[in-house]
């Protein structure tokens, strides 16, 4: 049987199995109904030449592997349930967790109701992050569409190569690539425990909670921003740790850290990588206090950020150690000393960006909703996910908790949205 390495975020996100559902989640709405044929002979296409989708996870103490699986079907590639409230039953299907030792790491259900359809797309984070999720999204898309057209499915063009976090250092100079592989600092250890003031309940299931932006919001944003120079991903943090700030645990410390996910593509020339995989670090921006009022507040997260933007190894630091600790070793004395100095963000923020129109339009069908989500997050960690589609924005906080911890959250976005709209009246 074929075995793949299991690279460094792989086993980073094995790692922190305990903080989230190691999922990442998408869904997408149409008018009218999917051809589900032509659906799973696309995604076959995709999976097939992805082993890293049709592979079992070995968590071995000395040697963490992937082993490829052969025995999978055109039937497996995607399962059809016919409903009554799709939206319900999309949610219903993104609420499950795929086990690292099943046959695919992926799943894919089509819903069918009163003449639309829904796609809804899970998969194991370990296999990829937000940035190629859209990718092997889109390449499902693009193959339906090869198909319905008449066209080979072989003829999609899949990008082939390494799966390795190595692959950020091949564009630099040598002198860069030397120095990039020495930032031991851990950017995780910020010192800053506040956290969400979430319940004690036990009785906790995976929510899915969203407020939306539209497009005319969205651009108002956007220009007011400019006016401060800030960017509209400023202006959303902005929002998001001045609602946040007045919902934290009860705690003496003031200071509030609220941590991005870098899409370090940005390292690469082509900004692309090589295959699908995880090449993403941490941002920290740390508010020693918020400010009195939405501008204060906006002027110190994007002069923070500006900063690290200008960093050009932004979003690498703490990567060798992590590469170090696998190196020295063996497994499962790293996964104890990883978990004992490696700090999962308490209160994080992914910006997962522009879902483009092309990337989910099928053939003789219109796209009219589609959002994205990285991990359900399990108390005491909560991350903001925003994603855009025809110019509306969806914020979306997929959690693990009970009823009482649903209607904090729910009280979060609506404050996150006040606090934009405040923003576009001062």
């Amino acid at each position: 049987m074929e075995k793949l390495k299991a690279e460094l975020w792989d086993k980073v996100q094995y790692i922190f199995r305990n903080y989230y559902d190691r999922m990442i989640h998408a869904a997408m709405v149409y008018d009218g109904e999917i051809d589900l044929n032509i659906l799973r002979k696309s995604i076959y296409r995709v999976v097939t030449h992805f082993p890293i989708l049709r592979s079992t996870f070995h968590s071995s103490a000395i040697d963490p592997h992937w082993e490829v699986n052969e025995d999978y079907t055109l039937e497996e590639m995607a399962n059809k349930v016919i409903c009554d409230d799709i939206k319900a039953s999309a949610l219903a299907s993104l609420s499950k967790e795929i086990s690292f030792k099943g046959k695919l790491q992926f799943e894919i259900v089509v819903h069918y109701s009163r003449g639309q359809s829904a796609i809804s797309v899970l998969v194991n984070h370990m296999c990829m992050d937000g940035a190629d999720f859209k990718y092997f999204v889109s390449k499902i898309i693009e193959g339906y569409n090869l198909i319905a057209k008449g066209g080979d499915i072989s003829d999609l063009q899949l990008k082939s190569g390494s799966r390795s976090h190595s692959q950020l250092y091949k564009d630099m100079t040598e002198e860069e690539a030397e120095d990039a592989k020495k930032l031991y600092k851990n950017v995780s250890h910020t010192g800053v425990k506040n956290k969400f003031h979430f319940t004690d309940d036990k009785d906790c299931t995976t929510r899915f909670n969203f407020k939306k932006l539209s497009s005319d919001t969205v651009q108002a944003l956007k220009a007011k921003g400019k006016e401060h120079g800030a960017t509209l991903n400023d202006v959303f943090m902005t929002a998001y740790a001045r609602a946040i700030s007045t919902r934290l645990a009860p705690s003496d410390d003031k200071r509030l850290v609220v941590t991005s996910m870098k899409n370090l593509r940005d390292h690469i020339e082509s900004e692309n990588s090589e295959s699908i995989t995880n090449l993403t670090g941490f941002m920290p921006c740390v508010l020693d206090e918020v400010g009195e009022n939405f501008c204060d507040t906006l002027h110190l997260i994007s002069e923070q950020n500006k900063i690290s933007k200008e960093d050009k190894f932004c979003g690498l630091y703490g990567i060798p150690l992590l590469a170090l600790a696998f190196k020295l070793f063996p497994y499962a004395v790293a996964e104890f000393a990883i978990k004992a100095g490696y700090e999962n963000p308490l209160i994080g923020m992914s910006n997962i960006g522009i879902i483009p129109q092309e990337y989910v339009e099928l053939d003789g069908l219109k796209c009219v909703d589609a959002f994205m989500t990285g991990a359900t997050k399990f108390k005491p960690y909560i991350q903001l996910t925003i994603t855009t589609f025809q110019g509306e924005v969806t914020f979306c906080v997929a959690q693990k908790c009970s009823d009482e911890d649903e209607r904090r959250i729910c009280e979060l976005l609506d404050a996150v949205v006040s606090q934009l709209e405040e923003f576009l009246k001062a």
